[in-house]
Order: structure tokens, then C-alpha cells, then sequence
């Protein structure tokens, strides 16, 4: 494989690549032991991303949400590749006719090789947007940025988002790193403290949209 991974210990490799017309991200996360391996999300023009997994044994997609940008790649993946494919339970329908092999549960670990995937269902983006957990690695699709929740659409929908970042993601170690579905990656150390302003800060929840934790 001639690409460089993004992250490496001596159970995974993590490689990250960007396509689509929102610069999204896509990841692929292999395993050391087995080289079976993950992809995480479907971005459209995802060549790159297939000439690495083809190196591997891939055995499973998973879909963090089901918003367009993020699967504009997946019939090409899917038709590529023999794979099992993914989504939290209730963002399935979203993609029909393409619905995926399985619903993902809340907490449900997911094993691909000596890979074990916990599921962590955030809802908020979307009802049914699910991060997936591996290794002190945390892949959160649209939920959480470093800065910022990713957008809502209501109050409800951003008291949700905020709910999940806060009572879910933070909890989890500071030294965690998290990867989004866009932009640069972000620590958990830094994500409490951001959130910890903005929770001392707001007066009301009743807001939404594009909202930056400091601003």
C-alpha cells in the first residue's frame, strides 16, 4: 500500500482520505494481525479510498449518517467490494433503495479481524447518526467537530446533539482522538474544555444551526 496512515499502533492502521464535493472524509482502518479491514463512510470519487482497500481484506462499510455527501461513493464501494454494510437504526431508511445489510445498534461492538468497533449512537445531525469507537480512536461523522456540534436543523435537534456530545463523547478518555466527517481531527481533552466555556457561557439551548462551541 503506498499510502501513508494517518494513525498506526501495533493492532491498526488508520489511513484518511478526502473526495466529494464537500471535501468529505473517509476512512479505512486495517488490521494489523488479520489485514482485514473497515471503511468508514462513501464520499463520491472514492478511488483512492478503493485502490487501499483492495490491498486489504475488506469486510465491512459503515455509514455515520445517511446525508447524501456521505454516500455518494457507496454503490461504487459496494459493487468493488464483497462487504457487509451498516448504519444506526434509524437512519436505515434513508437510503432507500440502497438500504444496508444491518442496523447498528447503541453500544453494539462490531468485530472485523481482531478488530473490535463499538457503536455510540448520537442523535442530533441526524436521528440516527452513530460514532464508531476503536483503539482510543472515535470516528463522529457529522456530530462533533473540534469547535463545534456539527449543524442542526431545530432547538430540538441541536438540545439532542448536544445531549449526546455531552453525556456520550466527553466521557470518553482526553487523550482520545476524534476524526469527523470533514476537516482536521480533534482531541476529547480539548473538546470538554471548548464545551465547558460554551456550557458556562449559553443562556439558552433554543438555538441551531452552525454553532461553535467558543465564538
Amino acid at each position: 500500500m503506498n499510502y501513508t496512515p494517518e494513525f498506526t499502533d501495533k493492532d491498526i492502521s488508520l489511513y484518511k482520505f478526502v473526495s466529494g464535493p464537500y471535501s468529505n472524509n473517509a476512512y479505512l482502518i486495517v488490521c494489523k494481525h488479520t489485514n482485514k479491514s473497515v471503511i468508514i463512510d462513501a464520499p463520491g470519487d472514492p478511488n483512492d479510498l478503493m485502490s487501499a482497500a483492495q490491498t486489504t481484506k475488506t469486510e465491512m462499510l459503515l455509514i455515520t449518517h445517511n446525508h447524501w455527501d456521505h454516500l455518494l461513493g457507496y454503490k461504487e464501494i459496494i459493487s468493488r467490494f464483497s462487504l457487509k454494510t451498516g448504519i444506526g437504526a434509524k437512519d436505515s431508511n434513508g437510503m432507500t433503495p440502497d438500504v444496508p445489510n444491518f442496523q447498528i445498534c447503541d453500544d453494539e461492538i462490531l468485530s472485523v479481524g481482531k478488530m473490535d468497533i463499538k457503536a455510540i449512537h448520537t442523535p442530533g445531525h441526524t436521528s440516527g447518526s452513530t460514532c464508531f469507537f476503536i483503539n482510543n480512536i472515535l470516528f463522529t461523522g457529522d456530530t462533533l467537530f473540534p469547535g463545534g456540534p456539527g449543524k442542526t436543523k431545530s432547538n430540538e435537534d441541536f438540545k439532542a446533539i448536544v445531549k449526546s456530545i455531552s453525556t456520550k463523547l466527553l466521557l470518553l478518555k482526553p487523550s482520545v482522538v476524534f476524526y469527523p466527517g470533514h476537516g482536521p481531527q480533534g482531541t476529547i481533552k480539548n473538546a470538554k474544555k471548548d464545551y465547558s466555556i460554551f456550557e458556562q457561557n449559553c443562556s439558552s439551548l433554543e438555538i441551531h444551526g452552525d454553532i461553535e462551541w467558543i465564538s
